[in-house]
């Protein structure tokens, strides 16, 4: 420093003070942006194209189409039939649909993991983190009442999973399947005392939503299973049962209406 020994200390005290002004300059010119609300987000950035990539059924995707559609996020609904499946599958992470590709990356896999993903894109999962937890505990929810269906369906398409012939005549696929759902469908069965649970989150929110007064990922996860339940496609199980839940019906009402989800299923 060109200064007494003695004063040597200080000087490099001096340059130890400066350089920390210099960092604490870069990180306030970094900070200053994200404090003032105009930081790039997720959501401001993501430009790219996003193609999601499933069957050409509702099924687990669906969730995934309705919270776009409801965000207003543009995106690619790749439909492709069950013979494609067999040259794309090994290309997937997971052997599964639905698979999800953002402009250049390797593809997303695990619907609720894409179903965040454009619930954060398209603000329909709260930043807070108490409501997020909310919605959180109604799409495991979801999750959990459409596992139990599901063993009633995938029974009849891949028996040999869960024991049975792979060549299991269809009369007896059907009498199992019925054997399952009679009792899940009975006024004190899993999917009723499920169905219930639903009914009275909804009764508590009192807004015709799972979580606030507005749409989130939990309503654009129930939605398709109330549109299941209603299909007819299962057989065994009354296409009315959601009936006797009044606030599920006025749930159904209120999603159906919105403009953006109006217009996906008409």
């Amino acid at each position: 420093c060109g200064v007494p020994a003695e004063a040597a200390p200080i000087c490099r005290a001096r340059v130890c003070m400066k350089r920390v002004l210099r960092y604490v300059g870069l990180v306030l010119c970094l900070a200053v942006p994200v404090l003032s609300g105009t930081a790039p987000t997720l959501s401001s950035t993501m430009t790219s194209k996003i193609q999601l990539t499933y069957f050409n059924i509702e099924g687990v995707a669906e969730k995934v189409r309705l919270a776009f559609k409801i965000g207003g996020i543009e995106f690619e609904d790749k439909r492709i039939n069950f013979t494609e499946w067999t040259a794309i599958k090994p290309t997937t992470p997971f052997g599964q649909l639905p698979i999800m590709h953002v402009d250049g990356c390797d593809p997303i896999a695990q619907s609720g993991a894409m179903l965040r993903m454009a619930g954060k894109l398209s603000k329909l999962y709260p930043d807070d983190a108490m409501q997020a937890v909310k919605v959180d505990e109604i799409v495991g929810l979801q999750e959990d009442l459409s596992a139990k269906i599901g063993v009633t369906i995938y029974v009849g398409m891949r028996p040999e999973t869960y024991g049975y012939p792979t060549d299991m005549p269809q009369e007896e696929k059907s009498a199992l399947q019925k054997k399952l759902r009679d009792p899940m469908c009975a006024a004190d069965g899993d999917l009723c005392k499920m169905l219930k649970m639903v009914e009275d989150k909804l009764a508590k929110t009192g807004t015709g939503y799972f979580v606030g007064d507005k749409p989130t990922i939990a309503d654009c996860a129930f939605l398709p299973v109330c549109r299941q339940l209603r299909s007819g496609r299962m057989d065994f199980i009354p296409t009315d049962i959601l009936d006797k839940y009044p606030k599920i019906v006025e749930f159904e009402a209120k999603m159906m209406a919105l403009p953006a989800v109006k217009s996906h299923y008409t």
